[in-house]
This record gives structure tokens, C-alpha cells and sequence, in this order.
């Protein structure tokens, strides 16, 4: 085995004791010795790669950034327009599916970062990337966040309701596919709170 190939194997150990301390005791009381150990790697081995835990979770997070970025901007065309067709051909699906096919591959690492035990920052840097890509293609697209009511509440509305629905099916135990989770978003964006209650 190549050097390269071992030192990406040895970080993705160190990675998946990692997450699964967060889970189990939480980052704050998470040493490097119960990362090593956990990981079956020396502490020398682990200041190879990393400072210390907190470098670690720096670029563990970074990553994942990074690539729902990128598949955000893959596809990211008309995020907010007002096609109500639900169509899976249109970049709207696209976008909401391609950057769930990542979380859902990285669901363990996510459900981690987003848990009492984890980073409370961490969904708010998803949320910063969120908002400023869709207000970014809204511009390019001659759209805008209605002013109806003061404009900091209308984002608020509209890109907490999509984090708060992937959180959720991050936290399920039995999640619907990426696929299902894509179409429930895009049925969610012409829905309106008062449009969820009915009455006999």
C-alpha cells in the first residue's frame, strides 16, 4: 500500500472514532488520547495529520462545506422560482437532490455536527452557505426574497424551513431516500404554514 493511501486510511479512522465520540461523550470532552485510542493509532500518528481535536473538527466541517457547496452549485439554477410542477427535470429537484445524495453519505458525520454533543455553529455555516448561493442565483435571475414582511424574517422563513426539514430527516431512524426527502421540498416551498392545518 502506498504512503498516500495509508495516510488516507488512517485519517478516515481517526474520523470515524472521532464521530462516534461526539456522539457517545460529546466534542468538549473528547481528548486526543480517546481519539487515538479509539482509533487504534498513536498519538504521534495523530499529530501527523492534525493539531489537536479542534483542527480536526475544523477540517472535517470545512469539507463537508465545501461539497455541499459544490453540489449546490452544480445545479443551483432557479432555487426559489415560482414552478409549481414539482417537475424532477427542472434545476430546482436537481439541486435539493444532488446536495441530499451527499448529506445522506455523510449522515452519521451530519447527524454528529448537528446534535447537542456536537458543534452549535455548524448549522449555522450551512445556513450562511445556503443563504448567500440563493440569494446569489436569485440576483442572476432577476429574483428577489418578497419584502412583504421585514426582509431578515422572509430569509429566515424561507431557508429555515428547508434546513429544519434536512435536520429532521438527518435525525430519523428510518429517513425516506434522498430522492423521497427532494420531492417533500419541493412540495414544502408553495405550502404555507396555515396550508398544514385543516379542520373537520
Amino acid at each position: 500500500m502506498r504512503q498516500a493511501e495509508r495516510n488516507a486510511r488512517t485519517k478516515q479512522n481517526i474520523k470515524r472514532s472521532f464521530i462516534q465520540l461526539i456522539e457517545t461523550k460529546g466534542f468538549t470532552n473528547i481528548t486526543v488520547s480517546d481519539i487515538t485510542r479509539d482509533a487504534q493509532v498513536s498519538r504521534g500518528t495523530f499529530y501527523v495529520h492534525y493539531t489537536d481535536k479542534y483542527e480536526l473538527l475544523s477540517k472535517i466541517e470545512d469539507e463537508l462545506i465545501m461539497n455541499i457547496t459544490n453540489a449546490l452549485k452544480d445545479n443551483l439554477k432557479e432555487p426559489l422560482s415560482n414552478d409549481s410542477t414539482h417537475d424532477r427535470s427542472g434545476a430546482t429537484y436537481r439541486v435539493f437532490n444532488q446536495a441530499l445524495e451527499y448529506v445522506d453519505g455523510e449522515r452519521e458525520t451530519m447527524h454528529a455536527l448537528f446534535s447537542a454533543n456536537g458543534d452549535p455553529q455548524f448549522f449555522s455555516q450551512i445556513k450562511d452557505v445556503v443563504d448567500h448561493l440563493f440569494t446569489m442565483q436569485l440576483e442572476k435571475n432577476a429574483g428577489h426574497f418578497s419584502a412583504a414582511i421585514p426582509i431578515d424574517y422572509t430569509k429566515e422563513i424561507a431557508i429555515n424551513s428547508i434546513l429544519n426539514i434536512v435536520r429532521h430527516w438527518i435525525d430519523k431512524e428510518n429517513p425516506e431516500s434522498p430522492e423521497e426527502l427532494a420531492d417533500i421540498l419541493m412540495r414544502s416551498r408553495f405550502m404555507a404554514p396555515h396550508d398544514l392545518i385543516s379542520f373537520d
